[in-house]
């Protein structure tokens, strides 16, 4: 196939009009490196119209989208003021390993607003999508240093120390875990990250768009139920200005909590109440349940491309002959188990097979996971933890296998869910 490649390539070259010139891929680190993600988008988008074949360049601009939405996530969440509870940073963003900084001076925020900046955040998921979708199996190559790249996390028009994505990279390796705090025993961390190179190709253009497809099914279930009463009652938890009936609560939130605090307390107990949400867009449950099986495909359609490779350079996620760039390597019977686990979780998302019910007798009975997401009905946390919310999806069949995930857990050295959030 890539033999055919190179000689559909050559004749297509050899048949230009005399004095046609092919662009070469612009090398828009430079971009990346000052946070200039919309010029490094431009350059990208002009290239691609008058050499819309260049598959490297597709990929750049993905990867290079990408970034921009989260960059633009992270803004919309700064200025919103997350609370920090005594660090210098607040809650990391989920899914996305980002840190948003504590604002001194925040907006306010309502139910509304958040919303709609998880409807925004979608969007860019899926630019980033319909961008890379045109490669499909066809090679693809970007060479990206991760460690150099800057975002303006909190939107001032500055790229600060504690914004480069070398402490990304710092975490990534398993140096430390703390993005804020520089590695007292490694001082020499920033250059190590500035010389590290992530060689990107077609099974990792695969990959961000499953990660895509996670994350929009996440906000998809997120916003297919109504949280404003959640928003109303709790917000002062997690924001510095929420707008609510309740201004009151603002009054005695604390930012560091040390020891039983009896307010804090209460508040936690009216969250989980509060997990009572009716429909708010019913028909996001269906889409989300269609972007979680574009996971599963998209996983395979990765491998596929991984197992073909013969090269080894830099690899996100490597094969079982190729050397991580991370310095994680993964078995063959690793990557089989993954691949038995896709296997598991599509017939889970379909309704073959059904997940255990935790009460009665009957071993048999199980829920259907797919018409949760296909006939979904009021979110009531409490009642699903008692089990009568699952009663409309309550069916006899085949149940998956306990042994199955304690297996797939051990292959992964009772690490499953970290591996499976790398390599989605």
């Amino acid at each position: 196939m890539k033999r055919f490649t190179s000689i559909l390539t050559t004749l297509l070259i050899t048949a230009l009009p005399v004095g046609t010139t092919v662009a070469e891929t612009p090398d828009v680190q430079p971009l990346l490196d000052r946070g200039q993600f919309g010029e490094a988008k431009a350059v990208l988008l002009g290239h691609l119209e008058q050499q819309p074949g260049d598959h490297d360049a597709r990929l750049a601009l993905g990867v290079t989208t990408f970034l921009d939405g989260i960059e633009e996530f992270a803004q919309t969440t700064y200025s919103y003021g997350v609370r920090n509870f005594g660090e210098d940073f607040g809650m990391m963003m989920p899914l996305l390993a980002v840190p948003v900084r504590r604002n001194p001076d925040p907006q306010p925020v309502s139910a509304d607003d958040v919303v709609a900046m998880l409807e925004r955040f979608e969007e860019a998921l899926a630019e980033v999508d319909d961008i890379l979708a045109p490669i499909g199996d066809e090679a693809a190559q970007m060479p990206l240093r991760i460690g150099t790249v800057h975002m303006d996390l909190n939107g001032d028009g500055e790229l600060a120390d504690d914004e480069g994505l070398w402490r990304f990279y710092d975490a990534l390796t398993g140096r430390q875990r703390r993005w804020q705090q520089p590695d007292e025993n490694d001082p020499g961390v920033q250059a190590k990250a500035e010389n590290f190179v992530l060689g990107l190709d077609t099974a990792d253009a695969y990959w961000l768009r499953g990660y895509c497809q996670v994350m929009s099914g996440v906000v998809d279930v997120v916003l297919a139920y109504d949280g404003t009463e959640l928003f109303n009652r709790t917000a002062h938890l997690f924001f510095e200005k929420p707008e609510t009936p309740y201004p009151w609560l603002l009054e005695n939130v604390q930012d560091e909590y040390g020891g039983f605090d009896q307010m804090l307390f209460l508040d936690l107990i009216a969250a989980l109440h509060l997990i009572n949400q009716p429909l708010r867009d019913a028909e996001r449950m269906p889409a989300a349940h269609a972007h979680f099986m574009q996971v599963i495909e998209f996983s395979r359609l990765s491998w596929n491309s991984i197992l073909a490779e013969t090269d080894n350079q830099n690899e996100w996620v490597p094969g079982p002959d190729q050397t991580g760039a991370i310095g994680i390597n993964l078995t063959q019977e690793q990557i089989d188990s993954w691949l038995s686990f896709l296997d598991e979780a599509e017939a889970i998302l379909e309704g073959e097979t059904l997940l255990p019910f935790w009460r009665g007798t009957n071993e048999k009975r199980g829920i259907n996971v797919q018409k949760v997401f296909t006939e979904p009905t009021t979110l009531d946390l409490i009642l699903w933890v008692q089990g009568t919310a699952a009663h409309p999806y309550l069916e006899e069949g085949k149940l998956t296998d306990p042994g199955f995930w304690r297996k797939l857990n051990n292959d992964f050295g009772r690490n499953f869910p970290g591996f499976a959030f790398w390599i989605n």
